[in-house]
Formats: structure tokens, sequence, C-alpha cells
């Protein structure tokens, strides 16, 4: 009786805020700068958040064992991976497909509408940042200064930092040119564990939005302690100016896993990404390998449980990096109407026990922990509001779920939309979005 009511109420309070999307797109979407009068929204006081306070993590992870080692970060051809930047160069999602970007946006207005002031205020002071001085003092050298970065980062909370050269390749082609080419400094910050394990919901999609305020907020604070120490420094919004995961794997921060996430070490996919492009020289780090190609391998449950079938079973090479390359045209259009799915994320073990209690498990056990249970495979499907076990999924209607009425997602389009096909603004390049992974999977 009582999963039954849960799973009414579910039903209901789901088919109310995709009904009135339509209404909220007309009113507020594509056009986000109508919303911008959030920004004067005072943010919720502590005691009543949901979400907990992202940890630091211990600086160094063990790589993997003799057993579970395959390739450090991803495999990659240098000379495909030149091939594609000159023949097809990357861009701005939200440029490639703005129709369906202001559709997806409007039916989440109601996990935006509540998280969008304090990213609306960290935006406006990020780009305040970066127009801001620079110190005169002298630069210090560069292992001393990646240590002060190191040391601040924990100070003002960000769960980890890493370090990388920059590399024009994964910059998207409306910001070519405009970055300090010397370091890429990784920001990361972990979702709030517990919001997470519900997904899909929109509970956890709200957490995702809440950590990259936050992320925001403390990215924009550690560059302007870089601009202290003399250096130049952009912080990036998270939506994106180049390719965040890239960056991740290449500082050792973690691997991309087979659902084309990073999966980090301490928290799996349970991380977001944000970026501070500097003319520093830093001490670089390196990409690893946590055994977590071997795991991903060994436990798919992220392709098992994935409800319309987007993530492949294999790697393949993709712009010069072998990778699982996700299929945006199913995962896309689902992501709005499911609350944000992520289901791929919460089945993901890694991103449930951390990755010492799993390589411990697989070694002493031979399987992986948690797979086909239901504590880590089963998920509650917005749609219908019913709980599906590690053996079932929902039954997928594919014309209502990835060509819902007023969907337009063209999987092939590899220039920007003409604007003229669009009577409306599409979202500026800066308009904050959720970092959905198959939008930077590259």
């Amino acid at each position: 009786m009582r999963a039954t009511l849960r799973a009414g109420w579910i039903r209901l309070v789901h088919r109310f805020a995709h009904g009135v999307a339509p209404v909220v797109g007309k009113l507020c979407l594509p056009d986000m700068s109508r919303l911008e009068w959030l920004r004067f929204v005072p943010p919720v006081p502590r005691p009543l958040r949901r979400v907990a306070a992202a940890p630091v993590w211990e600086p160094r992870v063990p790589e993997a064992p003799e057993e579970l080692r395959r390739t450090p970060g991803n495999p990659r051809d240098p000379d495909l991976e030149d091939a594609a930047f000159q023949e097809r160069p990357l861009h701005v999602f939200v440029r490639l497909h703005p129709e369906a970007f202001a559709w997806n946006l409007a039916h989440m207005w109601h996990i935006l509408i509540p998280t969008w002031p304090r990213l609306a205020r960290a935006q406006r002071r990020a780009a305040a940042v970066s127009r801001g001085p620079i110190s005169a003092y002298r630069r210090p050298l560069p292992a001393e200064l990646t240590e002060r970065v190191r040391r601040e980062a924990a100070r003002i909370g960000l769960s980890a930092v890493g370090f990388a050269a920059y590399d024009e390749r994964y910059t998207l082609a409306e910001f070519a040119g405009t970055h300090s080419q010397g370091s890429v400094i990784v920001c990361v910050l972990e979702q709030d564990y517990a919001a997470t394990q519900t997904a899909p919901s929109a509970r956890a999609e709200r957490s995702a939005f809440v950590a990259y305020g936050a992320l925001l907020d403390r990215t924009t604070r550690l560059a302007e302690f870089l601009r202290h120490q003399g250096v130049d420094a952009h912080p990036h919004n998270p939506a994106g100016e180049t390719i965040a995961i890239h960056y991740g794997v290449a500082a050792g921060l973690g691997q991309m896993g087979l659902n084309g996430q990073l999966l980090t070490p301490a928290a799996g996919s349970r991380a977001r990404l944000a970026v501070i492009t500097t003319d520093a020289e830093l001490v670089h780090g390196e990409p690893a390998d946590f055994g977590m190609h071997a795991i991903c391998d060994r436990c798919q449950a992220c392709v098992r449980r994935c409800p319309v079938g987007a993530i492949p079973r294999q790697r393949r090479p993709y712009r010069g990096v072998t990778k699982a390359k996700i299929k945006t045209e199913r995962c896309f259009p689902v992501t709005a109407q499911a609350e944000g799915c992520a289901v791929c994320m919460k089945v993901c073990p890694i991103q449930r026990y951390g990755l010492d209690a799993v390589r411990s498990h697989l070694l002493t056990h031979g399987e992986i922990l948690g797979r086909g249970s239901d504590e880590l495979e089963g998920y509650v499907w917005p749609l219908d509001g019913r709980h599906y076990g590690p053996t079932d999924k929902p039954r997928i209607d594919g014309a209502a779920l990835l060509s819902p009425r007023g969907w337009r997602f063209d999987a092939g389009r590899t220039e920007p939309a003409d604007p003229h096909e669009n009577p409306s603004r599409a979202p500026e390049a800066s308009d904050t979005r959720r970092d959905h992974d198959h939008a930077t999977r590259v």
C-alpha cells in the first residue's frame, strides 16, 4: 500500500512539473537572461539544506595492483587527435543543439529555479575576477606555486585539484585563442552522497546544480588567489570552454568509465569538474592507471541498467581516444524527462563504495562489490514511480521518450545550427547548465 501511494505521488509531481514545461519555456527559456533576477534571491538557510559539506580528499591514491592494470588514463593516438582537431573542431553543445537544449531546460525548470540564484551570483563573481587586476609581485617558482595552490584549494574546501598542460585540441571552437596557454588547473567538488543515491530524482539532480554553484564559487576564489600570486588566471563556468574530463584524466585525477564520466578514486563519477586556465608554470600531473578500466569491464552495471541502452559495452577509437562513446540521441532526451536520469552514476560501484573497497573486494572475492544487488542497482523510475530491481528495467516507449513532442535533435550535426532556425535567442556559452556528461564526452 505504501509503495503504491509513493508511486502515485511521484507520478503526480512528475506530470505536473513536465506538464507546465511548455508554459515555462515560453515565459523564461531559452532566454536565460529572464532568470537573472533570481540572483537577488537569498540562499536557503544552512540548517534547512539537505546537502552535506563536500569532503577534502586525500591527495594521493596508489595505482592499481598488477592484476588490474591496463593503460594509464585512456589509450590515445596523437596523430588521430590532431586530425580530428583539424577536420572537425569541438563546439559548445548549446550552439550545436540550441533547440534541444532549450527544450531540456524548460522540462527541468523545477530543478533549475531553486538552484539558479547561487549559480548566477557565482557566475557574476567569476566574470569580475577574470577582469580584475593581477598583482605585480614576483611569481613563485613552479614547485612552490603548485604547492601553494594545493594548500589554498584544501583551505577553501575543494575536494581535489590537479594540474595539466594546456591542449588547444580540447578547447571548444568558440573559445579558441582566448585562454592563457600555460597550465590548466582542474578543480573537483564532490556531490552530496545521500542525494545522489536517490537518482533518478529531482533531489539528486538539484544536488548536482548545488555542487556546481559551490564549485564555481570556490574555483573563482582559487583564481583570485592565483592573481594575488602575480599570475593570470581565468575561472571557467562549469558549462565549459574546454573539455574538463580530458584535463581530469591528464592530471591523474581519475579515469574515464564506460559511462563516459570521469571516475575518481574517492567518489567515482560523483564529482563535479571546473577548470582554471593560467599562464603560470606549474608541476603537471600525468595520467594514472587506478584499475578503473579493468573494473568497468567486469562490472558493466551502467551498461545493463541504462533504461534506454545508451551505453555501449566496448570501447572504440573516437577522435583519437579509445573510449565508450555514449549514444547522445538516446541519452539526452531522457535526462530532462527523468529528472536528470543519472542511473549510470547511481549504479556505479566506485561511486557508491569508493575505489579502495571495490578493488579490495574484487581481488579478494573475484567479484564486483554490490553487483546484482538492489542496494547498488535498484532505482525508482520517475515516469511511473515504480521501483526496479537489478533484474528489471522500465518498459520504454521509444517514440514518446526518445522523440517527445517539441523535441528536435540532429545527432549528425557537426557545425553550429543556423541561428535563423530558432527565433528565440540560443543560450550564451556562459549560460549555466548542468555539465551533462554526454555534452562533454570526447
